[in-house]
């Protein structure tokens, strides 16, 4: 059963050895829960339960919440692994994906095969189908991007979306479910007049004539039939074909709002429980995928509202493995750290005030698309300076006041930031848009220089930055609960951790 209290070291150490003593003759658990946290480190997660501390209580009341535990983090089996790739210290998702998926090395870029891109691995997924049990795949980002992929897909590139989205098509995975498929990305000359649309409607007649139920709407999806192989796609998606993020939904998941409708990551977990349930059991992959898309642009509260809604597709899992806990085991670890994000800035020395991220209402790609584009739109020449419109949109999406807006001075920016913001602004307005300079790319890192200013500023009076918009070498969590939960102690490399779980399910992946 779900442990609710989290168990010291020393606890979680000693179930670990005693545990040692069971036998191999014991049945594999029939359930298997699998979550990656894409670009989630031990930075992510605490940074999320700060936040929800520093929202209880001033972290500086002597004896008060400091922060707030998140229910992968109560999980009673803890360890560490090493992210580092065949040919890189520091990882991207493909080679990081694969080790989690097939327990072996490759290079940057390549999908579940060797180094040499000429021999395809055998993965998790496909074991679990030769083994009877169904299969379920689910992310927040596209079903086709490199953590997915790895799952069922053999490819040399990560980027080979057209193939990729072929093997998905093809394979025996018996749910689908999250973000779309990068159609945009396909290259064969006999795409080439279609629309987006036009290839998804080729994409909805190719998943039904191979026996899918498809659904890419609310109705449709709170609909779907059990038992069924199910593709479901979130109504709404974002310009890379992946689920809006988290912060965006919270601001316009109301009626008539944009959108309405939009289905959590969470509600994806229980529909594949419910779609997959049967008497031979199932493995199912669930992606947290917009983590590392946040963190890559250095959006801390993007970042930790992913990480909630990652957490409370994990409490859906952990609730069924509450009633059957003798069969259900629940991982949970991320592929690398993204950002360098670290909690504590020079600025605010040991210092940090994680509730002022609470003004923040969108993530940083809706407030350009849908705030700063409309804003400059009004103008056939940008102001010169900020002006007294954008101040008000400034204090209204980030709660950081540069014209003396509000009568506290808690949220004013200093001299030194509103040379920093309007630097920034000039960049942004002014058709400074290549950001190639060196200085460019160590301040904006090729996103928009306005908004990840905003955010830089916002976070540095929070208490947490950032050294890098591209992922780091720091050793990720993993952490585990339920049947044969105790494999996952210790202190071991990524590939481990899928050959930890094949072990658990008593199958073996390639040597």
């Amino acid at each position: 059963m779900i442990d609710s209290k989290p168990r010291t070291l020393a606890g979680a150490l000693l179930l670990g050895l005693c545990a040692l003593g069971a036998t191999s003759a014991s049945a594999a658990p029939k359930y298997i829960f699998y979550f990656i946290g894409d670009g989630m480190a031990s930075p992510q997660i605490h940074a999320t339960e700060a936040y929800l501390g520093a929202l209880q209580q001033d972290d500086a009341e002597p004896g008060g919440t400091k922060s707030v535990a998140l229910h992968m983090s109560q999980f009673p089996v803890q360890g560490m692994q090493t992210s580092y790739a065949n040919d890189r210290l520091i990882t991207g998702s493909a080679a990081a994906g694969t080790a989690l998926a097939c327990g072996l090395k490759t290079n940057i870029g390549v999908i579940a095969m060797d180094p040499s891109a000429t021999r395809p691995y055998t993965t998790l997924a496909e074991l679990a189908k030769r083994k009877g049990m169904k299969v379920g795949i689910i992310s927040s980002v596209s079903l086709d991007h490199a953590t997915p992929a790895v799952f069922y897909a053999h490819e040399s590139s990560r980027n080979n979306y057209e193939q990729i989205d072929q093997a998905l098509l093809a394979s025996d995975v018996d749910y689908f479910g999250g973000g779309g498929l990068r159609v945009n990305k396909w290259k064969s000359a006999q795409y080439a007049d279609l629309s987006n649309a036009e290839r998804y409607t080729l994409v909805r007649e190719w998943a039904r004539a191979r026996g899918f139920q498809y659904a890419d709407d609310r109705a449709t999806f709170d609909t779907l039939a059990p038992g069924l192989r199910t593709i479901a796609i979130n109504p709404y998606l974002d310009g890379s074909n992946a689920i809006p993020y988290a912060l965006n939904r919270k601001a316009g998941n109301y009626p008539g709002g944009p959108y309405e409708g939009s289905i959590s990551l969470a509600e994806f977990t229980a529909k594949g429980i419910a779609v997959l349930d049967n008497p031979q059991g199932f493995f199912m992959m669930i992606e947290g995928g917009k983590i590392d898309w946040a963190a890559h642009a250095n959006d801390a509260r993007a970042a930790i509202e992913e990480t909630l809604a990652f957490d409370d597709a994990i409490r859906v899992a952990a609730d069924f493995g509450a009633r059957y806990p003798d069969e259900t085991l629940i991982v949970v670890t991320g592929d690398h750290e993204c950002g360098g994000m670290t909690l504590g800035f020079a600025g605010t020395a040991y210092d940090t005030y994680f509730e002022v991220l609470a003004g923040q209402q969108l993530a940083y790609d809706d407030f350009d698309d849908r705030v700063f584009e409309a804003y400059l739109a009004q103008f056939d020449t940008a102001p010169p300076n900020i002006d007294a419109t954008l101040w008000e949109l400034v204090s209204t999406y980030f709660g950081l006041d540069g014209a003396k807006l509000t009568e506290t001075l808690d949220d004013d920016l200093s001299d030194y930031e509103l040379g920093l913001l309007e630097a920034a602004y000039d960049k942004a307005a002014h058709n400074h848009s290549d950001n190639v300079a060196e200085a460019d790319t160590l301040l904006y890192g090729g996103y928009n220089p306005f908004s990840v200013t905003l955010t830089h500023l916002l976070n540095r009076r929070a208490g947490i930055a950032w050294t890098s918009y591209s992922h780091t070498a720091v050793p990720v969590p993993v952490l585990a609960t339920g049947a044969e939960a105790w494999r996952f102690g210790g202190y071991y490399d990524n590939t481990e951790v899928a050959r930890r779980i094949a072990a658990a399910m008593r199958v073996e992946l390639d040597q």
